[in-house]
């Protein structure tokens, strides 16, 4: 299990602890939906292929790792692709805060928020899935949350 604890209390950015790198970092740019993650002593980026799309990218040193697209503007739905595997992270209802990562469609991982106001979480994935996965669909998660903080206000 790894644990999410916003670095400040308003802020966006992640501390996650129990990653087997020691602590990795997500940092949201301000403007953007775009930053890095800090996972084992790197750095990655994590790229929004344009201002209106639902389509970003994790790389490293210019080489796409991960590529994430959201099915439709209206769910909160994304298609990973780490090649050889595709996987879905999606919410798990229309009225939860918690995603769920389906590989074949079966659930291999949860994203849930320690209590309905609170932005700290726990991710819980199979072995199968690495950390840097892991992280990336965090990420993505983070965003929706983001945008329907947004929306409130």
């Amino acid at each position: 299990m790894l644990t999410c604890l916003p670095r400040a209390i308003c802020s966006w950015n992640y501390i996650v602890r129990g990653t087997t790198g020691g602590e990795s970092q997500l940092t949201f740019n301000w403007f953007t939906e775009q930053g890095t993650i800090q996972w084992d002593g790197q750095e990655y980026e994590v790229i929004k292929h344009g201002p209106f799309s639902g389509h970003w990218t994790l790389e490293h040193h210019a080489e796409v790792l991960i590529d994430a697209r959201k099915s439709s503007p209206f769910t909160r739905t994304f298609e990973l692709v780490s090649e050889p595997q595709t996987m879905r992270l999606q919410a798990q209802s229309i009225f939860s805060r918690s995603f769920e990562l389906l590989d074949d469609g079966v659930s291999v991982g949860t994203f849930t928020p320690v209590h309905p106001f609170t932005r700290r979480a726990t991710i819980r994935c199979s072995e199968s899935i690495d950390e840097l996965t892991q992280l990336f669909a965090f990420w993505l998660v983070v965003t929706t949350w983001k945008r329907a903080s947004k929306r409130k206000h």
